[in-house]
């Protein structure tokens, strides 16, 4: 619920940037479009695309490394 509430508040705060940037709505469209985004965004996509346990395997060992270095 917490992580809810986060999603809320900033989808909030960038919601008055739209005026000036035009396409801030459309989340679904940035998230096919951002550049940045296209490594994670293949890695969990193949993670949850596995298995239950791959998706597992995959998802602690990459937050292991991240978190640990």
């Amino acid at each position: 619920i917490d992580e809810l509430r986060h999603y809320q508040t900033e989808t909030h705060a960038i919601s008055h940037y739209n005026k000036y940037f035009n396409g801030i709505h459309h989340s679904n469209h940035w998230y096919d479009r951002v550049w940045y985004l296209s490594v994670p965004k293949s890695f969990f996509e193949d993670a949850c695309t596995g298995g239950p346990f791959e998706f597992l395997t995959a998802v602690s060992f990459s937050f292991e490394y991240v978190l640990t270095n």
